[in-house]
């Protein structure tokens, strides 16, 4: 079976390379892609505008459109039916660009959406900023009709990401063509090199179709292309001198927590100072980083880490200079990162307790305080930099014997310089980073050094990173990763992947890493085709992993395909099927040995209906052997109600039945379950207008699990034995998480915000119980109830 998938999958990739060997590489014409445009220059002073949507100013009907937008996904760079006229001048102070959208009014698709929102299908149009002016960075803005905003930046060669909420203005209106969109962006609100006079920076619009299901753009560069932010459409630029830029948010909050009955004050402020657009300085005074937003319910009773991006706006604000690589995790593997900054102010070393006297699961929770942290970004010449530093508070407990204990708060450091350049290349990039992590009882530092290359091409892209980790608790260390992607045309892509991590290197501390003590290859292909009759585009990705640990166990083996379908009628299929040769597990039995498991295989299948419509569904279904015995089955079915432009609604429910899930017990011990799991979700979203959000949500995990088979380790073999059951109580449990948020946010002005926040969450270990029980004690009884009122207003200039 495994030899005759192998054969499979080679002789496809075989096929794609040998359909694709003549294809060219997309042409300037074909993209749109002209001569640099010189725009129109005003004085701000004398400028007589209103950023409201209304493209009623003489100054626009004055202005010649620029660009012409065709189909960009799916990647056929065929002609639009509706027009968008973009128009383009600037002042010493900022840019306004506006955009004239055709479209009739019987398709027009208006929905509010939070900021950031992409997951709600919507019309919109976008914009993205090559600031640097030879794609090095940038920034991205965009508005929904309805005036929903979206940002964030952009580095090579097409990192999109929303790590920016940036002080610029937009408005969107209804007119008897389709609609429009206005805005302002400050000069003074990115980063730009230093410029004697004239300067260079590139441009990228998007427009997306709701009923169509299409984006369009100008220049038409698609996903599938090479090259991406390296050819945006140059603009030329005169005597743009951004002003000094200074902003303070004061904030203030109050908790009310109804477990422990109290009520918490607090007070501080974030600071960000740009004297010039090559450098900004940002700081925060004993922070409030409250439970305004909520992480996803996970119940992971695996070795591995679960990973939580950063939600925090301080510590989002400018990181992308800190990232060495494009490792950022996808569905089948987390990222390796040196900076991971949810461990700051995450939770604190373990506290030293006398013997027998234990925490409670909510003094277990406690996050460490921050007192202060700050960050300095910049850039001298061909050199970009960044350094951060953060101090905690000590962390106080309660034990169970009433007494108070304290674990000290920890100091994080970071430095990181990046030298970049496009001699020979379309893009080349070397940097240094190091962290420090220090506390009176142990050390961590880390230093890596990272490498990234774009041919000119745009067809061989090469990104790596070395690092070193020094732990005063574990000693030295040592890794690395090396990415290279080949791209011989349009809509065809090879990918390879090397991870190679020595038993000690541990980047933890302050950065993110699944495992260590791993060699690692991967590759996978990625073949794209649109156009087609009764398929508006297919894509077919074959894959395979292979690793081996240090004691040459093969800790890694999958080979198998992913694919997708999109429909005429925008009806979507994804999934994938996977067979996993017998392998070795050396992460769960928690220090105790190497298992070896059994061949298995996996497979899902993914729908959804048109997201434009008012109403629409989705679902899935899937399978995977277990790891000694047994298949578990996995459901999912939800539908999404949006009756409204400003009401939504979200319903799903997921379901699996587990027949022999293999959980390590105590020391050489482990049990196979029965079980069933439960995850509900709900969502429901009210605007008042865009800029004042009603949303509540909710997330249940239930799991009730009953002991099947019991197996043994031996000290001196890998193959589980079974046998009977250990003498003791019985291994059944159940498992209940809840997450449940009512949150008001009400946009006074630009980064300026109102938040009244209703959370109750908890996470329980119990006997078996029934899921009505289960979720009764878990709203009943949380770890977490409090209410968060938080205001924070923005002052500067």
């Amino acid at each position: 079976m495994r030899q005759k998938l192998l054969r499979t999958l080679l002789a496809i990739v075989a096929g794609i390379a040998a359909h694709n060997a003549s294809a060219q590489e997309t042409s300037d014409l074909e993209i749109g892609l002209g001569p640099p445009i010189k725009l129109l220059r005003t004085d701000h002073d004398g400028l007589d505008i209103k950023i409201d949507g209304h493209l009623n100013e003489a100054i626009w009907q004055g202005i010649q459109p620029v660009g012409q937008m065709k189909v960009t996904k799916p990647d056929t760079l065929a002609d639009v039916p509706y027009a968008t006229d973009i128009r383009i001048f600037y002042t010493e102070r900022g840019l306004y660009v506006s955009f004239d959208l055709e479209q009739p009014e019987d398709t027009i698709v208006e929905r509010f959406v939070a900021r950031d929102e992409f997951n709600v299908s919507r019309d919109r149009i976008d914009f993205t900023l090559d600031t640097s002016g030879d794609g090095r960075y940038g920034y991205w803005m965009g508005l929904s009709l309805g005036d929903s905003q979206m940002d964030g930046t952009i580095l090579p060669e097409r990192q999109y990401g929303v790590t920016w909420d940036g002080a610029w203005y937009g408005a969107t209106q209804r007119t008897e063509r389709g609609w429009s969109a206005e805005f302002y962006v400050p000069w003074s609100q990115m980063a730009m090199p230093k410029a004697d006079s004239g300067r260079r920076i590139g441009i990228r619009s998007s427009r997306f179709v709701a009923t169509l299901g299409e984006d369009w753009g100008w220049p038409a560069l698609t996903e599938t292309q090479p090259r991406f932010i390296s050819r945006f459409q140059q603009l030329e630029l005169e005597n743009v001198d951004p002003r000094q830029n200074w902003s303070i948010f004061p904030y203030a909050s109050a908790t009310l927590d109804n477990v422990s009955d109290d009520t918490r004050y607090k007070a501080g402020m974030d600071l960000f100072w740009r004297p010039s657009s090559n450098f900004q300085l940002t700081g925060t005074v004993n922070p409030d980083f409250g439970s305004v937003e909520s992480d996803n319910v996970v119940v992971n009773l695996t070795a591995d880490e679960t990973f939580f991006p950063e939600k925090r706006l301080f510590f989002q604000e400018g990181r992308e200079i800190f990232q060495l690589s494009g490792r950022r995790g996808d569905g089948r593997q987390q990222p390796i990162t040196v900076l991971n900054t949810r461990r700051i102010g995450g939770r604190p070393r373990e506290v030293e307790l006398p013997p027998g006297v234990e925490l409670s699961d909510r003094e277990e929770l406690k996050s460490a305080n921050i007192i202060t942290a700050a960050k300095a970004t910049g850039q001298i010449g061909a050199f970009r930099y960044g350094l951060l530093a953060a101090f905690e508070d000590d962390t106080n407990y309660t034990a169970d014997d009433n007494l108070r204990y304290s674990q000290d708060g920890r100091d994080f450091g970071a430095f990181r310089i990046l030298y970049e350049d496009s001699a020979g290349a379309a893009y080349r990039g070397l940097g240094w980073i190091t962290t420090l992590v220090a506390h009176p009882e142990a050390d961590a530092m880390v230093h890596g050094t990272d490498f990234h290359y774009l041919s000119t091409s745009g067809k061989w892209k090469i990104d790596g990173q070395a690092l070193f980790s020094d732990r005063d608790e574990t000693g030295t260390g040592k890794g690395g990763t090396a990415d290279v992607t080949y791209t011989p045309r349009q809509g065809l892509r090879h990918e390879f992947r090397a991870t190679l991590l020595d038993d000690t290197i541990d980047v933890n501390d302050l950065g993110f890493q699944t495992r260590n003590d791993t060699n690692e290859y991967q590759y996978q292909a990625n073949w794209n085709k649109s156009g087609l009759k009764k398929i508006r585009d297919f894509q077919l990705s074959p894959f395979a992993r292979y690793a081996v640990n240090g004691d040459g166990y093969t800790t890694t083996s999958v080979i198998g395909t992913s694919g997708a379908l999109t429909f005429n009628n925008l009806f979507k299929i994804n999934g994938f099927l996977v067979h996993l040769p017998p392998r070795f597990d050396d992460r769960n039995s928690f220090g105790n040995g190497t298992f070896e498991l059994r061949k298995r295989m996996r497979g899902e299948l993914n729908f959804n209906t048109d997201y434009s419509k008012r109403v629409s569904f989705f679902g899935k279904v899937g399978f995977a052997d277990e790891a000694v015995y047994g298949t578990s089955i996995d459901t999912k079915i939800g539908a999404a109600w949006r009756p409204r432009h400003n009401l939504s609604m979200r319903l799903q429910a997921d379901h699996s039945d587990k027949d022999g899930w293999l959980l390590h017990q105590e020391d050489q011990n482990f049990t196979t379950f029965q079980a069933k799991q439960w995850q509900p979700e709900l969502n429901l979203e009210y605007f008042i207008n865009s800029k004042q959000q009603l949303r509540l949500a909710m997330q249940w995990v239930g799991i009730r699990a009953t002991e099947d088979r019991f197996y043994t380790l031996p000290t001196d073999d890998t193959g589980l034995v079974e046998g009977p059951k250990p003498p003791g109580e019985t291994d059944d449990f159940s498992i209940s998480q809840l997450n449940f948020q009512i949150r008001y946010r009400w946009q006074i002005a630009p980064l300026s915000d109102l938040f009244i926040v209703y959370t109750k969450g908890d996470k329980e270990r119990t006997g078996l119980q029934s899921f009505d029980e289960l979720f009764r004690d878990n709203w009943n009884n949380p770890l977490g109830d409090q209410l968060v009122i938080k205001l924070r207003y923005r002052l500067g200039s």
